[in-house]
């Protein structure tokens, strides 16, 4: 066990000594600034230069974002910038077919600082490999975007993540998935939509995020205990859902994508349109929306009867920005009506035993657009409101307010007679959520943020099937961060401070009405470094500190829960979890030829929550179900990622991405249930580049094949239903390319996954016990942009 008081009294004590420093280095800074005569007539100066081989580098832009000013450098490499006064600056550097640099500092004289720029060894828009030198972060992380992004388009959020090295899926069926790093998924995992923590009912295996992955730029994965910035609950990692900035010069523009699949025969059609206003130039505005229907998915030998959906997503921002003060309004509707596969609702003991033993499901059917029962209606509104203001040259403080309501229908497979349009079990979850941010500029070469947010949530239900009770919850917390950071090394710390009210609202054994109430005090830290050895090399690591406490349904849920079709059952004498997780990472960066990335982790977790399969079976007037009870114990979490590229040549290039998971349990050296297995995918890439004298560009094709293997670290005690299904080898494929029609560059591409219609079941799927997984599929996308700007 940790020795909890102690690890949290030292963060605690750390924290106020962070925030009193910040202070008092502000109030120094201010001060000085105040005795001294402000100074404007001093110049920034220094050369751009390659870093490899110390070349100049002519046209190179720089930029200095406060003032919003530009120069280029000259036929020597050398930039200029006079006229400025003693303030802190951000300086960001590009020039094509190098990796950009920013970097921030404060200037008190005339200075020469020369900007060095690595060689861009990936322009092919490949996943940007985060967590090193490149983000400045030294906490490992991976971001999906370009074209790597615009190959998932049409999948769910889940399936998309998971080209992400260290990330799986936990699914419920061929079409709910969500997201699992590093063998960790649910609660332990927060989601930022746009900045937002998603709140909804994601305790549930089969609750996909309720959030549109068409309207992403770019989808980012924190490894590992984050919770210090974004929540105690991160103790798997945070994941962040990032939209495009708006625009910010006058015109109207737009883009409409089509997407359809083969296997399920789904289509989809996605709208974006977007401006900023002439005549009020600070004001931005964006709408976008989306819709998709699918009919049954079909696996190699049958098909999944009752696994169609359909989805509608709405959203709109209006944002006003100034160079000293902003706000921003953003609204977002999602909504989805899911199939629950009928085979895996089953009526007695008896017919149970026999779908556990079937290769194929007694309940097929043919295709069908149709949505009958079971199903799930789900619906997620999103309201945010969004203000910032400098404050003076010392930084800026940002308030952030949203509102979310989560409505959950689930439908039994044999509803009340007269009554088919009545849910047996009806969630609806309010949450509001305030921050309070203020981001300093650097004093002697640290940065920082300090803040505090609170977190409000009640939630009800209703219907003839009780599962989780009525809650309300609350939670407030204070966090700081520093970075400082001189020449090549960069060292990070930071300490938050949680505290959560929850009270329960049910009806015990004898019908009488309780209200259990429960009070958690949760500590988070981190400590990392990170370090530019030159020669290509960055080598960073991070040690991290997170707790999280229960959530009602690990509680107090008792009764069948409807996607997995399990009948699962709480504990309410369950404590926090507290984690503490240590990552090392090394970066072979910016080479022509090979480059690569080597993380190693592990994740002690004190008092782990963990839902485990039981050996018994549940009868209830629903049917037959497996049954499953919330337990707790010590656990230990480990394992590696790798990325490998290499350039064969300027054209053909090598992709590997490799991940490793461990678990156990260290009270009695035994096996977790539902942990990833070992997966390796090998992708050979050949970029053709422009082609029918430029009437084609961007043009690709790429084959691959992934492969997972069995999870062997299995035992009859953590899997009792059914052992571990074999492994499998999945071939998949991609192409595309972007046509010029007139003067609007229409881009085209396919994916196809398992090309091969492979049979085959994977561990992490809730419902393999009943079906195999999804065959052959084939998604087309075409992405056309419109300009409606007059010239």
């Amino acid at each position: 066990m940790f020795k909890l008081k102690e690890v949290n009294t030292l963060l605690l004590v750390w924290l106020l000594l962070s925030a009193a420093n910040t202070v008092l280095a502000q109030q120094q800074a201010g001060t000085d600034s105040e005795v001294a005569e402000q100074d404007c007539g001093l110049t920034l100066s220094g050369k751009v230069l390659d870093h490899d081989t110390r070349e100049p580098l002519i046209g190179a832009t720089v930029y200095i974002e406060e003032l919003q000013r530009t120069t280029l450098s000259d036929e020597y490499g050398n930039y200029h910038f006079h006229h400025l006064c003693q303030n802190p600056y951000t300086l960001k550097v590009t020039y094509i077919g190098y990796e950009p640099e920013r970097s921030s500092f404060r200037l008190s004289s005339s200075t020469v600082r020369n900007l060095s720029l690595h060689a861009d060894a990936k322009m092919l828009h490949s996943v940007e490999i985060t967590g090193t030198r490149l983000t400045e972060q030294p906490q490992a992380s991976e971001t999906l975007t370009g074209r790597e992004l615009a190959e998932t388009r049409g999948f769910s959020l889940g399936e998309s993540l998971k080209r992400l090295t260290g990330v799986s899926s936990i699914q419920t069926g061929p079409m709910i998935s969500k997201p699992v790093v590093h063998g960790l998924h649910g609660n332990r995992l927060v989601i930022l939509n746009n900045g937002i923590r998603h709140e909804a009912q994601q305790w549930g295996d089969e609750h996909a995020p309720e959030i549109d992955p068409l309207i992403a730029e770019e989808m980012k994965v924190v490894k590992g205990a984050s919770g210090v910035r974004y929540g105690s609950d991160a103790i798997g990692g945070t994941i962040l859902i990032n939209p495009r900035p708006l625009p910010d010069s006058a015109g109207t523009k737009g883009e409409v994508s089509l997407m359809g699949s083969t296997n399920n025969r789904m289509g989809a059609v996605a709208a974006m349109a977007e401006g900023n206003l002439a005549r009020l130039r600070p004001l931005s505005w964006r709408v976008h929306t989306s819709l998709k229907k699918a009919g049954s998915a079909s696996t190699p030998d049958y098909v999944l009867k009752n696994s169609g959906f359909e989805e509608q997503n709405v959203s709109a921002t209006l944002a006003y920005k100034k160079p000293r003060y902003g706000g921003e309004v953003y609204y977002s509707l999602f909504h989805s009506k899911i199939g629950v596969l009928s085979s895996a609702h089953v009526g007695n003991l008896t017919d149970l035993g026999h779908a556990l033993n079937r290769e194929e499901p007694e309940e097929t059917g043919d295709f069908t657009y149709a949505i009958e029962r079971p199903y799930q209606d789900v619906s997620h509104h999103l309201l945010k409101l969004k203000g910032y203001r400098k404050t003076g040259d010392l930084g800026q403080l940002q308030y952030t307010y949203a509102f979310q309501q989560n409505q959950r229908k689930e439908y039994d497979k044999h509803g009340p007679r007269n009554q088919t349009n009545r849910a047996e079990l009806d969630l609806t979850l309010q949450t509001h959520t305030t921050e309070l941010v203020w981001e300093h500029k650097p004093v002697a070469n640290v940065s920082g943020s300090i803040g505090a947010s609170t977190l409000w949530q009640s939630n009800t239900y209703g219907g003839t099937r009780f599962f989780i009770p009525n809650f309300r919850n609350f939670t407030a917390g204070v966090f700081a961060e520093e970075k400082w950071r001189k020449g090549n090394l960069q060292l990070e710390a930071g300490a938050r401070y949680d505290h959560r009210y929850l009270r329960v609202a049910l009806y015990d054994s004898d019908k009488l009405l309780i209200k259990p109430e429960y009070t958690f005090h949760n500590l988070s830290g981190s400590l990392g470094a990170m370090y530019d050895l030159g020669y290509h090399l960055t080598f960073s690591g991070n040690v991290s500190f997170a707790s999280r406490a229960p959530h009602p349904n690990e509680l107090y849920s008792k009764g069948m829960h409807h996607g997995t079709a399990t009948f699962e059952t709480g504990d309410p004498n369950l404590q926090s979890e507290h984690a503490i997780h240590t990552v090392a990472t090394v970066n072979y960066h910016s080479n022509r030829k090979l480059n690569g990335e080597l993380s190693v982790y592990s994740n002690l977790i004190d008092n782990y929550i963990y839902l485990q399969p039981d050996t018994v079976f549940e009868l209830t007037i629903r049917g037959a179900l497996p049954r499953a009870n919330y337990r707790q114990t010590d656990a230990r979490f480990w394992g590696m990622d790798l990325n490998l590229s290499y350039n064969f040549t300027d054209r053909l290039t090598l992709d590997t991405r490799g991940s490793i998971v461990r678990a156990v349990n260290t009270v009695d050296d035994s096996y977790l249930p539902f942990i990833s297995a070992d997966r390796i995918d090998n992708s050979l890439r050949y970029t053709l580049g422009n082609l029918n004298k430029g009437r084609l560009a961007d043009t690709y094709v790429s084959v691959g094949g992934l492969f997972v293997d069995r999870q062997r670290r299995s035992d009859p005690v953590a899997d009792p239903v059914l052992a571990p299904p074999a492994g499998y080898f999945l071939l998949h494929a991609e192409a595309g390319t972007t046509i010029k029609i007139g003067n609007n560059p229409v881009q085209i591409g396919v994916t196809g996954n398992n090309l091969l219609n492979t049979s085959y079941r994977d561990y992490q799927n809730r419902l393999r016990y009943f079906a195999d997984e999804v065959g052959r599929l084939i998604m087309f996308r075409v992405k056309v942009p419109l300009d409606f700007t007059k010239n």
